[in-house]
C-alpha cells in the first residue's frame, strides 16, 4: 500500500521552522504492522518533531499506543503497550556518515512519507513473544473464570505423562 499524497512532507521545511507534527494511525494505515500479526483494535499516537544537526534534518519520533496481537500462549488476542522513541536523520543514501545517537532513514528530505517512518519505529516496538501478563490474562481472554490463586492454575494442568520416571526402581530391581 502506497502511502497517500498528503502523507508527504517537506522534512527539509518543517526542520527550518523546527515544526512539531501529530499523528494517529488505525490498523487501517498501518499496512505492515498489520501483516506482523496486528489485530483489529491496534492505534498508535505519534509525535514528530524536525530539526537540522549539522545541516542535515532529523526527526525526533515518540510513539504511544496499544497493538492487539495473538497471545502465544492462549492465542486469543492480546493489548500490548507500545511506547517509542528513536532519534532519526534524513540521509540520500546509506553510504553517508551518521552521527552517534542517530539511526539513518534514506531518502530525500523533501518527500518524507509521515506513514512510513511511524510505521518503521512501530514496527521495532512490537514484542517478540506477545503473551498475557499472566495466567489469568489469558483465562479471562479465553472467557473462563481466573483462578484465584496460581496454585489453583496449576493444579488445574493435567497430570503429564513421565514414561521413565520409574525406571530408577526397575533397574535397582534387576540388580538384585
Amino acid at each position: 500500500m502506497s502511502p497517500a499524497p498528503a502523507d508527504q512532507v517537506n522534512a527539509k521545511e518543517l526542520a527550518g521552522r523546527a515544526a512539531t507534527i501529530r499523528r494517529s494511525l488505525g490498523l487501517r494505515q498501518l499496512a505492515r504492522v498489520a501483516e506482523a500479526g496486528a489485530l483489529e483494535g491496534t492505534r498508535v499516537d505519534a509525535e514528530l518533531r524536525f530539526a537540522t544537526f549539522e545541516g542535515r534534518v532529523t526527526v525526533d519520533v515518540r510513539l504511544e499506543g496499544v497493538v492487539v496481537l495473538a497471545c502465544q500462549r492462549c492465542l486469543k488476542p492480546c493489548e500490548c503497550a507500545l511506547s517509542e522513541e528513536a532519534q532519526l536523520i534524513v540521509v540520500p543514501t546509506d553510504a553517508e556518515e551518521v552521527p552517534g545517537g542517530y539511526e539513518p532513514v534514506i531518502g530525500e528530505a523533501e518527500r518524507v512519507s509521515l506513514a512510513e517512518l511511524i510505521e518503521e519505529q512501530a514496527l521495532l516496538g512490537l514484542p517478540l513473544v506477545p503473551v498475557h501478563e499472566d495466567a489469568a490474562g489469558c483465562a479471562a481472554a479465553a472467557g473462563a473464570k481466573p483462578p484465584a490463586r496460581v496454585e489453583e492454575a496449576e493444579a488445574s494442568v493435567e497430570e503429564k505423562q513421565t514414561p521413565f520416571a520409574n525406571l530408577r526402581e526397575l533397574l535397582d530391581k534387576g540388580e538384585r
